[in-house]
Parts: C-alpha cells; structure tokens; sequence
C-alpha cells in the first residue's frame, strides 16, 4: 500500500496502514479504555464479509445483488450519518411547535483535563449541573445556590414559576480535535406554569438573566465536582513541570471559582430543526469528516479546521499519525453512556403526560412520526433513483438471503478478500453462488 494518499481517505485505512492502530497500543503502554476497542475493532470490519451481508436476488434473470452490513459505530462516517438523520427525524416529531433558544455552557481550561481523566464520574455531575442551573431559575427547585439569584427568583413577578422542556447534548471536541468539554442546550422559549393551567411565553430576551444562569452554572459544577472528589478521590494526573507533585483539585476549584464563566445564549429561533441538527450532529457521528482529512504522507495526517480566533477561516494542521489517532478516539464516549439527555417536559419520566398536556395548553396537534430510513431510502436520497434496479434486465429485486457465518466461507462464495470492504456495486448469478456454496458446505 502507498505511504503517501490524498484525495479521500478513509479512518480505517489510516487505522490499518502498516498496523497504526497495534502501534497506538503501544505506544500507549496498552492503557486504551474499551469503548475504543470495540469502537475501533466495528470501523475495521465495517462493509467487511464478517459483518454479514443481504443478498437481493432478481426475479427474471436470478442476478444477485450483494448488500453489505454497516459497523453502526460512531466513528464511522458513512454509519453516523445514517444514525444521525434517523435520531433527528425521531426526536424533531416529539417537539413542541414554540419558540427555542440555543445555549452553550462552556468550561474553563483548567478543568478540562481533571474531567478527561475522570470521565465516568464528572460527566453525569456536568449534565447534572446544567438542568439544576436552568430548572433553579425557572422551576424553582432546586433552590439557586447563588445569593443574586435567590434575590431575584424572589422579587421577580414578571416571570412566574414555569417547567421548560430542553435537551443537553455533550460536546467534548472543537474544530481541531482538541479536548474542549461543553454543552448544547436547545430550550423551549416558556413552559408550562407550575399550576398547569396556562403555557407562559418567556420574554424576547429570555426567561432569565444571562449572569445569573452563568452563575448558577459556576456554582453548580464547582460544588458537584467538590462532593465527588470528597466521596472518592479523583485521579490527578502529575504536573509536567514537577513530576513528583500532582494535580490539586481543591486549588484549581478555588481558583476557577474567582473567574467568570461564560455562557452563550444564542437568539430566538422559530423552529427546533436547525437548532437540534447543529447540535445533534456529531453526538452519533465521528469528530472529524473524511472531506477534512486532505493528506496522509510519510506518517503524518494533515486535515482542515476553523480557525475561529482568524474570524472561522480554514487551517491545514499536520499532525502524526499516532498523534491524530489519539485526538479522535479520545472523544469515544464510554459504552452505555448517553451523550443526549432530556430534562422538564421533554424528561422520559415524565413525556408521556407533559407533552399531551402542553399541546392541549397550545392548542396543537402531535406531529406526524416519519418512519426510519433503510438502505434503499439512503441510496435515492443521495441520488441513486433505483439502487436495487437489476443491471440485466431492469427488473426490481427482492430480498432473497441473509448471509452469515465463517468469513473465510463466504469471503469464497462472493469473491472477494474477506479482510477488505465489500464493493458497493458487486452482483453475482445465483448458480454461481450455489456452486460455491456446495464446495464449502454452507447452505444458503
């Protein structure tokens, strides 16, 4: 295989050329979580023979049409894809026809590295400090922790006791892959006042002072980061500059605590739809898209990012190959672990009587739920009218098989490497399939 590609490259190859991935291993002292490996082992066999694959078998001519299996890992590109746009049309049918804000809470740098050592422990405690931060100043409960907000939650009337609905999704990677945790939050622009007779609209600048929820927010993850290193000590990695001395947790806390955080409360938005893509859109796909990698050469990736402090324009950054493994599969979330969750009406708790019961306040209808799409439905959307049109004689196919089993035994039957991805565009004529079949003893 060539030490230098460009053009579109793919994850996986740069995963296998010339054992990258066995070599990061390495290179780590085999210190690899194991969301990475099973995530790594699925993009290494995606559209492979092990995965499996559909056969579609023409009803005229008997040519076969050989549909491989997709891995469904979030590394994958062309498999979040399809997981993204399935998740969106699922979640966009149970939104409510309001309003939305968009909101960004972001953390100091000096947290981040506590958090990405500590990630099983801290990220339920962030997405905890997020809902107590926005349901303190609207709901009421819990009580705010800070002074300034108890003082205006109050004395404010204009503003009754409401339930939003919104959603937090995690975000733990900027443009240039680097480590950088924060947090999506698409609100409902009001909600249901707490004596579910009404749906108050929230003002055009929004339901609560900016300041306050960035205080709210500040107080919030300081205290739960606080209960968790008291309940069991978080692992400190050791300073650079002296290897003998740890990471004070207590002291970076107190430290962070003088500073102010930032908050982005973003405009009004007539419709959840933009706002749940932007945000959404890489919690079920990989952290970088193949377009971006421009270059793999002599042991380095270079790929494209925005460079936000240059005004968003694009910048190539070169890095090596193992360096670049590392940044990407340091954003794999832990298995089991939701990267999306739902808090106030849109709570799974509670979803099933709170929104019925805020339609009926805003007098609207349940949207239509759109059906997933399949194989078939993906193809045509990117253009291929007829992907499952026989190349014969143009009759539609119908399934006829699923094959599974030994991939060295079907890697024979269809004719192909079984360590290398299927053709997008691979047929064959039943007779041949089953001359194969029967010299390798297996049935299809």
């Amino acid at each position: 295989m060539a030490t230098s590609w460009k053009g579109k490259i793919r994850i996986a190859d740069v995963l296998a050329h010339q054992s990258n991935w066995r070599r990061y291993i390495a290179w780590q002292g085999g210190r690899v979580r194991s969301a990475v490996f099973v995530n790594i082992r699925k993009v290494l066999l995606c559209r492979t023979i092990a995965l499996g694959v559909h056969l579609y078998r023409c009803p005229r001519c008997f040519t076969v049409k050989v549909v491989p299996h997709s891995c469904k890992s979030v590394l994958c590109t062309s498999c979040g894809v399809a997981r993204t746009e399935n998740w969106c049309r699922d979640l966009l049918s149970e939104m409510l026809d309001v309003k939305y804000r968009h909101l960004v809470f972001t953390l100091p740098w000096q947290l981040r590295l506590v958090i990405q050592d500590n990630r099983d422990v801290l990220i339920p405690v962030l997405f905890r400090a997020v809902a107590d931060s926005i349901l303190s100043l609207t709901v009421g409960t819990p009580k705010p922790r800070g002074r300034k907000s108890r003082r205006w939650r109050e004395r404010c009337r204009r503003v009754p006791r409401m339930t939003p609905g919104f959603l937090v999704v995690l975000h733990t990677f900027g443009s240039d892959l680097k480590w950088n945790v924060h947090f999506h939050v698409v609100i409902t622009g009001g909600g249901v006042r707490l004596d579910g007779r009404r749906w108050v609209h929230s003002p055009q600048r929004y339901m609560v002072p900016a300041p306050l929820l960035a205080m709210e927010w500040k107080l919030n993850v300081i205290e739960g980061i606080r209960a968790a290193h008291r309940k069991s000590p978080l692992y400190c990695r050791p300073l650079r500059s002296d290897p003998t001395r740890s990471f004070d947790v207590e002291k970076c806390l107190g430290f962070v605590r003088t500073h102010h955080w930032h908050i982005r409360l973003g405009p009004s938005l007539a419709k959840a739809d933009g706002a749940v893509r932007y945000a959404c859109r890489y919690s079920k796909r990989p952290v970088i898209a193949e377009g971006r990698i421009v270059k793999y050469h002599h042991g380095y990736v270079s790929f494209l990012f925005k460079d936000y402090y240059k005004g968003g324009a694009y910048q190539c950054k070169k890095l090596p190959v193992l360096t670049f493994i590392h940044r990407l599969v340091q954003h794999l979330p832990q298995r089991y672990v939701h990267q999306v969750r739902y808090y106030g009406l849109f709570a799974t708790a509670v979803r099933a009587k709170a929104l019925p019961q805020a339609r009926q306040l805003l007098e609207q209808r349940k949207r239509r739920r759109l059906q997933p799409l399949n194989w078939e439905s993906r193809r045509k959307a990117v253009g291929d009218t007829k992907p499952l049109s026989c190349p014969q004689c143009g009759t539609t196919m119908i399934y006829w098989s699923l094959m599974f089993g030994a991939a060295i035994a079907m890697a024979i039957i269809l004719g192909v490497k079984a360590s290398e991805p299927i053709p997008p565009n691979l047929y064959i004529h039943a007779r041949t399939i089953h001359k194969r079949s029967s010299r390798v003893c297996l049935k299809i």
